[in-house]
């Protein structure tokens, strides 16, 4: 899997119509890097917009918005074979000195990895082409198309082919590996797709105490739906609780 600028978005990496979204994010992600190409500024806000399906041929291109004293803005659009099918926009970060440190959240209790057998059958139906590529492995009450009481999944999800390490491109790709919480809802297959999300990333990545094949925890609840849409909060974990990122998304039922 290459995250290039340009390139062609194989059909093996579909979700529905098009690309899978957290792909995207992670093309937009490593694109944007070498725009700031300032490694003191770390990824910390990705903002991406899905107005098309996207597949084929594709070319991102990007520039600065405003490069301040520590903050760098940034935004990219990616053109596909029916014109713009993505767009982002992006905060890349300095260090600020003499400022308070906490981490409130809390990591769910769930099995470990290893004690957790793969996703190897459909889950109400096929699931998307690029599962593939992704060892998942369900944990907790609710999994999709369940008919759970409360919209809410989890999972450890890692790529099969493990990358070069887990760096912010990684976090945004790995975050939207699951179905949407509401799908624990549902009997059966609906189509949901996202509108927009935005990953924030909290920790300095890659990690030493982090290894590229380990699992990671991604953990889904929503809040809220109406008038034929729906927003969900999603958080990544590493297995010894570190919590990496958490990306908020709104989706429509279609």
């Amino acid at each position: 899997m290459e995250l290039a600028r340009e390139g062609t978005l194989d059909r093996s990496w579909l979700q529905g119509r098009g690309a899978f979204g957290g792909l995207l994010a992670a093309i937009f992600a490593r694109a944007m890097e070498e725009e700031v190409a300032d490694p003191s500024r770390r990824l910390r806000s990705l903002t991406v917009h899905l107005p098309s399906p996207a597949t084929g041929a594709y070319r991102v291109r990007s520039s600065i918005v405003r490069a301040g004293r520590a903050v760098t803005h940034v935004r990219a659009e990616l053109e596909a074979e029916r014109g713009i099918a993505a767009f982002a926009t992006a905060s890349f970060c300095g260090a600020r000195q003499d400022t308070p440190r906490y981490s409130n959240a809390t990591m769910p209790e769930v099995a470990a990895a290893a004690d957790v057998p793969p996703y190897t059958r459909p889950v109400g139906g096929p699931p998307p082409e690029f599962l593939r590529y992704v060892d998942v492995r369900f944990v907790g009450p609710t999994k999709p198309f369940s008919q759970a009481g409360s919209p809410a999944i989890a999972a450890w999800v890692r790529l099969k082919e493990a990358p070069a390490a887990i760096d912010a491109a990684m976090a945004a790709l790995y975050l939207d590996v699951l179905p949407p919480a509401i799908t624990a809802m549902f009997s059966g297959p609906r189509p949901v797709a996202s509108v927009d999300f935005t990953v924030q990333v909290f920790a300095r990545l890659p990690r030493s105490d982090l290894r590229p094949d380990d699992f990671l925890l991604v953990a889904i609840a929503s809040r809220w739906a109406d008038d034929g849409y729906t927003e969900e909060i999603r958080d990544l974990w590493t297995p010894g609780g570190v919590h990496l990122a958490t990306c908020r998304q709104l989706l429509a039922i279609l």
